[in-house]
């Protein structure tokens, strides 16, 4: 705990210095079980990717987290589409940017992914926070769309309680400006995975909680990222998305991970549970 506040108290003064802002620390949202279950993309390996389908399922399946990509139309409404644009995963063609909002909501988001789902609309962002408020936590992965906008709906749906926001370090320096309560995860940078480089980066911007894909972390970093008071989730998406890549993630020591198959890793968490003889405890 000390640790945490010493690194929050120079990340302070760096940032009052250099941006004119105050940082504090944040608590995070409270989770269902040992380890922080992520759904990426809402469970894009079971359900269309970013949409309210699959976040419905994320809530029944019991995930902590539902990972969701947050961009603006044309005409400046907040949408959940992962690409730039909306061709891959829609029967549309165009970057979301260049779109209006009547035209992105005319599209199908479920067909491509199996027939049961045509129809699946893309949601709204002030839609996704209406259906998770009180079931499931928000990891708003802020791809392109104005802070304080998002900001504004987070709070007027009254979630801040409930969302972890990703972003790089730049955007979440904004994010901390504008509320320094709500809690943030970037990726670590390359030049900060040396011995002392995360207590060096926290320095920079007091991040709650750092991600990145399981092969990017060592037992080592990880050990390193706690002893300055931060968490860890991982990315264990492609070949480390089964019960052997979530029990060498587990055996590193992460706070979280984020999968395609959010009912494996909740299987997976269970049978573990099961043979140890103990039940998961909820993190605070």
């Amino acid at each position: 705990m000390y640790r945490r506040m010493a690194v929050c108290v120079a990340s302070t003064l760096f940032t009052f210095a250099v941006h004119g802002a105050k940082c504090d620390p944040a608590p995070l949202p409270a989770l269902k079980h040992p380890i922080a279950v992520i759904a990426h993309r809402a469970g894009r390996g079971i359900r269309p990717e970013n949409t309210l389908n699959a976040i419905r399922n994320a809530i029944q399946l019991g995930a902590d987290y539902v990972e969701l990509d947050i961009r603006a139309t044309l005409d400046g409404h907040l949408v959940i589409m992962h690409d730039s644009s909306v061709d891959r995963t829609t029967d549309g063609k165009g970057e979301v940017k260049d779109l209006t909002f009547g035209t992105i909501m005319s599209l199908d988001a479920g067909s491509k992914f199996g027939k049961k789902y045509a129809g699946e609309k893309v949601p709204t962002f002030d839609e996704v926070l209406d259906t998770c408020k009180g079931k499931v936590n928000i990891y708003v992965d802020h791809k392109s769309a104005p802070t304080d906008q998002v900001l504004a709906a987070i709070k007027a749906h009254g979630m801040a309680h409930q969302v972890l926001i990703y972003n790089g370090p730049d955007g979440l320096k904004e994010w901390k400006r504008l509320d320094a309560t709500l809690p943030v995860m970037p990726s670590l940078p390359d030049e900060y995975r040396k011995p002392g480089g995360i207590m060096e980066f926290e320095r920079t911007l007091a991040a709650e909680v750092l991600d990145g894909n399981l092969v990017g972390w060592t037992k080592e970093y990880i050990d390193q990222a706690h002893a300055a008071g931060v968490k860890v989730y991982v990315d264990n998406l492609g070949p480390n998305d089964n019960d052997k890549g979530f029990e060498k993630a587990i055996r590193m020591g992460v706070d979280g991970i984020q999968t395609d198959y959010p009912d494996r890793l909740i299987a997976f968490l269970a049978k573990r549970a099961s043979r140890s003889g103990s039940k998961p405890i909820k993190q605070p």
